[in-house]
């Protein structure tokens, strides 16, 4: 099936809002909250030796916060809160279309007086989404040209890479790339359904008429409630 519909994301928006309320804005690491989403979700997942893996680690039944009056809050895991939710998600019958990223770029730049499906409020969005479309059509065009010079392209803009890593680590900047991920987590997070499509299309491949993979949602679903989730998002493109 397609991304999931605006109305599911709207919903998932409002389940999420109510776990940061609950981890007080602390959230976990993707690979923690990524174990727990995969392991509540049992079954329904595709992948089943990553499910038998993650039972093996073991991960707790509750999480413990900072401590009020000196007694200690558990918390339910984000997995057992918003596991329910994907494998809602990836049998209901409302899907919608299959979008791409200049679908939800479009989307981004609706006002809300038009048919927007995939909105933004934050105002970033469209800036964000385009900023990826570009970077993955240079990126393209640097393979075609690499082609007919033997890789040469490929090397040099790996040596170009490098250095700005290089430089802004050593000015203390954070990169392009980074603040757009960083900017789309966040977004995402505070309600923006064409942020949360973009951070759904980028988790996995998706099709018109193909069973929804149960560990592509859950990265989807991890990378929005994680610390470092931003860091899974910026390796996927």
């Amino acid at each position: 099936m397609g991304l999931p519909s605006p109305e599911q994301l709207a919903e998932l928006s409002g389940k999420i809002e109510e776990q940061g309320r609950l981890c007080h804005g602390v959230w976990g690491k993707f690979s923690s909250v990524m174990k727990s989403l995969m392991l509540k979700l049992g079954p329904m997942a595709a992948q089943t030796g990553v499910t038998k893996a993650v039972s093996a680690v073991g991960v707790t039944s509750g999480l413990q916060i900072a401590s009020v009056g000196g007694v200690g809050l558990t918390l339910a895991p984000i997995g057992a809160a918003l596991s329910p939710w994907i494998g809602a998600a990836m049998v209901a019958t409302q899907a919608g279309k299959i979008f791409d990223l200049y679908d939800l770029r479009d989307d981004a730049l609706k006002s809300a007086k038009s048919p927007v499906l995939y909105g933004c409020h934050c105002g970033k969005c469209a800036k964000n989404i385009q900023y990826i479309i570009d970077k993955k059509e240079r990126n393209v065009a640097l393979v075609a040209v690499g082609v007919g010079t033997l890789g040469v392209s490929a090397i040099l803009k790996g040596f170009h890479s490098l250095g700005k890593k290089v430089y802004s680590a050593a000015k203390g900047e954070t990169r392009p790339k980074e603040q757009v991920s960083r900017d789309l987590v966040d977004s995402a997070r505070g309600g923006c359904t064409a942020a949360m499509g973009v951070v759904f299309l980028l988790s996995g491949s998706w099709s018109l008429t193909g069973p929804r993979d149960a560990e592509t949602m859950a990265t989807a679903v991890a990378i929005m409630t994680s610390s470092d989730g931003w860091e899974k998002l910026k390796s996927n493109w």
